[in-house]
């Protein structure tokens, strides 16, 4: 008899928009669980947070549905973190709290409590199985490839698993990855034949457990697994082969718990820090990838790794700060717990919503390049830090620490209206956050196009990128001629890369590093600061920044000794930011101060930008000058958000008569299911300053936000 676990992993994040859980719910999670339940299938089925918050309010019938199928003994319910954390990511206290806030949820909605977890992106690190067993749940799901990284032979991977760190015990079934790319997108019968049979001989037990948005909700999957004019789709086709063929009626439907209890033989095992095969290969740099690659190709069968998730917070510098503020908040409030001060309990729902997965890092869906994944975890964290801190009865603070271990300590601000994170060396905002009159936003939060591998692998395939796109086939690039040696192209699930009709090279400009919400460049290259003084004023409303600016010599790019200072630079930061920068010119040389910002309504139709009544959209190229000894006013809008940022910047100089002002939009191409995407990131707005060493300069931005009526 060959036992199989079905299971269906379901999952949307939080900030995603409501036609998209509206379309999955129709095209994928409606559907699938009709169809199981009609034929009485035993199935596993787990779901985060959001999603049950939204069924319940939008198909209560959905709800009743999966209690009816729990209550009969066909549906396991299976448990997790409630907003799909990477466990191994979060402080152990917030484990515990996201996992037991599922187990209440599913008590709540079915009446039962799970036995076992979900675990996310199927991330391991054997210091969880501690927090999983504090919160009742005892066994797991994990793939098989990461059991053949501890040496488990293909041939004994169909059995039940123990695993042990610190004496806690937990029982692990392996998913079977060939299975997962069977299921649905082989025919009925060689995806059932999998099941039954594990390199020729009979299964013990063989586990499907993936996502349940392929059954219907992946390009070109709903009438492949429904039907399509009154003709069965391939899930009814699968089942009834299932039941009425005699060569697989060795297939057993079995639920996880009930084989625990029938089966008493468990193999040792333990799993090194590991996920999913994908995954691993996600994480690498691409010159890496090109060599895992390279490998793998040659050597299929080996249980090759590539990184950890943990490398996405080496390689985009964005997820590794909100990954450390997010932390070094939990912290906190693990602090303020032990007082007798507190925190509303509202704080730490949003901090664990801040936790959800998908904007820390990315795969071939999208993930940290989207946005509103991004704007959600950011909202909720400058939330939770604006409840901890009215809850203490503290206006303003301040911290000191090295968050991505460059050997510099950062300086993290909170105040009544803004959050803000200052890195001295390059007297620069890495992170700007609004946290004043209920307009809870990150202004800073600006993405910019990473080193990845399919964009490596789109610049080797010499396809033509230029903005002139006439050598194209709808709208798809063809490679130059002579590309004999090209490899071919990253696929997307169904097979077909399509590319921005306007494409060029620009689009794929790489930057190592984050982009800040504020920095000062001479000659293009930033101005090194030293000697930060910060100081608060008596009420405690608002902090004052002093740094005073260097420029490197070229022959010695660490030293400052007998540089003569260029630049000084004041911050007040308040209700209203106030930048002051005084120049003393060594040289001649173009002097720019930039602002780069982020909008909810990003280049459509809710946003806009007013310099002198000229009203365009953040999508526009504007050029403008500017008089120096006059008050200039940015106006930018966004209606969707409900708020209006305003900067007037006024320039002091006696040579200096006009100065430009450029404002650009600012881009990123990724690779999702349905191809290269361009993806509207944000505005930079950047002051133009041609100087000599004529004489001083001094400019004063004063940055502030003003509601609207929506």
């Amino acid at each position: 008899m060959a036992n199989f676990i079905l299971g269906f992993h379901c999952h949307q994040p939080i900030g995603n928009f409501d036609s998209v859980f509206k379309s999955l719910h129709e095209k994928s999670y409606s559907p699938l669980i009709k169809v199981l339940t009609k034929f009485h299938v035993k199935f596993c089925f787990h779901a985060s947070g959001a999603l049950f918050e939204w069924w319940g309010k939008n198909d209560p019938e959905f709800i009743r549905l999966i209690a009816d199928g729990v209550e009969s003994g066909e549906i396991e319910l299976i448990g997790g973190g409630y907003y799909e954390p990477i466990l191994a990511m979060i402080p152990q206290k917030d484990r515990i709290t996201q996992l037991e806030m599922m187990n209440k949820t599913l008590k709540r909605f079915f009446g039962k409590y799970p036995g076992g977890a979900w675990i996310t992106e199927r991330i391991w690190q054997p210091d969880i199985i501690k927090d999983l067993k504090e919160a009742g749940l005892n066994f797991a799901f994990l793939d098989d490839f990461q059991f053949f990284q501890a040496g488990v032979s293909e041939n004994t991977v169909d059995n039940i698993f123990r695993t042990e760190y610190n004496g806690e015990y937990l029982d692990v079934f392996p998913i079977h990855e060939r299975l997962r790319y069977k299921l649905p997108f082989a025919e009925p019968g060689e995806s059932l034949n999998e099941i039954l049979y594990l390199n020729g001989r009979h299964s013990n037990i063989s586990v499907m457990f993936d996502d349940g948005e392929k059954m219907g909700g992946w390009p070109d999957t709903y009438e492949w697994v429904y039907g399509r004019d009154g003709k069965k789709g391939w899930l009814e086709d699968f089942i009834n082969l299932a039941n009425s063929a005699a060569g697989f009626s060795r297939i057993n439907f079995i639920l996880p718990s009930d084989i625990l209890k029938t089966e008493s033989v468990r193999i040792p095992v333990y799993l090194p820090i590991s996920s999913y095969r994908e995954m691993g290969e996600w994480t690498l740099p691409p010159e890496k990838r090109r060599s895992y690659e390279s490998i793998k190709a040659r050597n299929s069968n080996a249980p090759l790794s590539g990184g950890i998730w943990h490398n996405f917070l080496t390689r985009y510098p964005e997820a590794n700060l909100l990954h450390k503020r997010m932390v070094n908040l939990s912290y906190k409030m693990n602090c303020a717990a032990k007082t007798n001060g507190g925190y509303p309990e509202e704080a730490l729902n949003e901090l664990l919503k801040s936790q959800a997965n998908d904007a820390y890092w990315h795969g071939v869906f999208g993930g940290i390049y989207l946005p509103h994944l991004r704007r959600a975890v950011h909202k909720a964290f400058i939330t939770a830090y604006r409840l901890y801190m009215d809850g203490l009865g503290k206006g303003s603070e301040k911290d000191y620490y090295d968050f991505d271990m460059d050997g510099e300590k950062e300086i993290f601000f909170y105040g009544n209206c803004w959050l803000a994170v200052y890195k001295p060396s390059a007297g620069s905002f890495i992170a700007l956050d609004y946290a004043g009159k209920d307009l809870f936003h990150s202004l800073g939060d600006v993405f910019c196009l990473h080193s990845e591998y399919d964009i490596l692998k789109l610049k080797e395939n010499a396809f033509k990128v230029t903005a002139d796109n006439g050598n194209t086939d709808n709208g798809n690039p063809r490679p130059k001629d002579g590309g004999n040696n090209a490899e071919i192209p990253p696929e997307t699930i169904h097979r077909d890369v399509k590319y921005p009709s306007d494409l060029s090279e620009k689009d794929l400009k790489i930057y190592p590093d984050l982009l800040p919400a504020f920095e000062i460049l001479f000659n293009e290259k930033r101005i090194s600061f030293k000697n930060e003084v910060v100081k608060e004023d008596p009420d405690k409303k608002s902090v004052f920044l002093e740094t005073s600016g260097f420029l490197k010599e070229d022959s010695e790019p660490a030293a400052f000794n007998g540089v003569e200072a260029l630049a000084d630079l004041k911050i007040k930061i308040g209700e209203a930011l106030e930048f002051s920068v005084n120049y003393k010119p060594q040289a001649c040389g173009n002097l720019n101060i930039i602002f780069r910002f982020a909008f909810p309504a990003g280049d459509g139709p809710a946003s806009n930008i007013d310099i002198g009544g000229d009203v365009k959209g953040l999508n526009s190229y504007i050029e403008k000058e500017f008089c120096a000894g006059a008050d200039n006013f940015i106006y930018l809008t966004d209606s969707f958000w409900g708020g209006k940022v305003i900067l007037k910047e006024r320039t002091e100089c006696d040579y200096l008569k006009k100065y430009g002002m450029l404002i650009k939009p600012i881009t990123t191409i990724s690779l999702s299911e349905s191809g290269y995407e361009r993806i509207f990131q944000g505005v930079e707005l950047k002051y133009n300053f041609n100087l000599t060493p004529e004489g001083g300069f001094s400019s004063i931005i004063i940055l502030d936000i003003e509601k609207i009526s929506v």
